[in-house]
């Protein structure tokens, strides 16, 4: 399936013509950045409120490794609210990761088209969007990922936290890495391991950090998908106040990650005219090693 074309901020493929085309419509524009919601009241907390240290991921286990990237965020809903969180990445994993997304891209014969466009040919099976794309992501970087994970497993056993509070520290955590539109990663997508050891990303790389994060926590999620708002967002099948969106016959909440603050449930309401949002139900498979204590 070959499919020359141009992306939208959120990467979402807008459909199929014929049976061999695929084309992915759009501007060059990134995807949003929306305001963080209770700015004064969050600043303030946060420069007087020592953070709760949930220790450092460290991935691979073995090996030579820099300073850990810090994280710092603030979840509102939560006591205490103020957290912290430390990721080693090796510098030799990062580059690998760079390099197996580069070599992803030339298997699909990715050529960026200049203006924010794209031509890829997509592998049999895919359906025809971003997802499988999504997928291969996931995949190599699951291993690298599972540490962060446990860090939060951890945290919710010692706080015995349920699975929306849980969520809802994940989510605060993700979206306060900055935004940061990733021009030169091939499609536009920084790697959910580079996402959090270099502290930045846009809609949807953060939005797969979260995925996965949510997966190894046995949290049910998918990725949301608007061509005509050029954004994507997290769905989270958890009981929560505000937008929701059903697939398979369940209720995902509509959970925003690029605004420091926006609650699970909440979307900007200019963001659902037109409402085109489409679920893209990403696996998470591949290696996942377990971090050893």
């Amino acid at each position: 399936m070959n499919g020359p074309g141009a992306k939208r901020g959120s990467r979402a493929a807008s459909g199929i013509l014929g049976c061999t085309v695929m084309l992915l419509f759009g501007a060059a524009s990134a995807c949003r950045c929306l305001a963080e919601l209770g700015g004064d009241e969050v600043r303030e907390r946060f420069s007087f409120e020592k953070p709760h240290d949930l220790g450092t991921a460290v991935y691979p286990q073995t090996g030579p490794r820099g300073a850990p990237a810090s994280h710092q965020w603030l979840a509102r809903a939560l006591r205490p609210s103020n957290y912290r969180l430390g990721y080693a990445l090796e510098a030799s994993e990062a580059a690998a990761v760079d390099r197996d997304l580069a070599a992803y891209a030339r298997k699909v014969e990715y050529e960026p088209m200049g203006d924010g466009k794209f031509r890829w040919f997509a592998p049999k099976g895919c359906g025809g969007d971003l997802q499988c794309i999504y997928e291969e992501i996931a995949s190599r970087n699951r291993a690298d990922m599972v540490p962060i994970a446990e860090r939060f497993r951890a945290r919710a056993k010692e706080a015995r936290l349920s699975s929306l509070e849980t969520a809802q520290l994940v989510v605060t955590f993700v979206q306060a890495i900055p935004y940061e539109v990733p021009d030169k990663e091939p499609f536009g997508v920084l790697p959910p391991a580079l996402v959090v050891s270099r502290k930045k990303g846009d809609c949807d790389s953060k939005a797969l950090v979260a995925h996965m994060i949510l997966h190894e926590l046995g949290i049910d999620s998918v990725m949301l998908a608007s061509n005509a708002h050029r954004h994507e967002m997290l769905g989270i099948a958890l009981p929560a106040p505000g937008t929701t969106i059903t697939y398979g016959g369940r209720r995902y909440a509509f959970t925003e990650m690029t605004a420091k603050g926006s609650p699970i449930g909440h979307v900007n309401s200019e963001l659902l005219a037109p409402n085109d949002w489409k679920v893209l139900a990403v696996k998470v498979e591949g290696r996942a090693e377990k971090t050893r204590r």
